[in-house]
């Protein structure tokens, strides 16, 4: 799986010292759009939402590819 950041979530996670951190998080493949990814550091959490899941295949397999936005809002469910 692969974790991709808007340009808004990557400037947000690198002002707060955390994009490392979400760029390599292990998410299960059930995660779906709408769903909120939070990322607690030093007793703040950082809330981001997957905005976009995209499969991606090549000669090498097939690979889940989940977008991250920031700030996370609200989907109305």
């Amino acid at each position: 799986m692969t974790i991709v950041l808007t340009a808004i979530a990557r400037h947000y996670a690198g002002k707060q010292d955390i994009a490392e951190t979400v760029e390599v998080l292990d998410l299960d493949s059930d995660c779906a759009v709408g769903d909120l990814v939070s990322v607690v550091r030093a007793g703040t959490q950082h809330d981001f939402a997957i905005i976009r899941r995209r499969w991606i295949a090549s000669e090498t397999g097939t690979t889940l590819e989940l977008t991250l936005d920031h700030p996370a809002r609200s989907t109305g469910r």
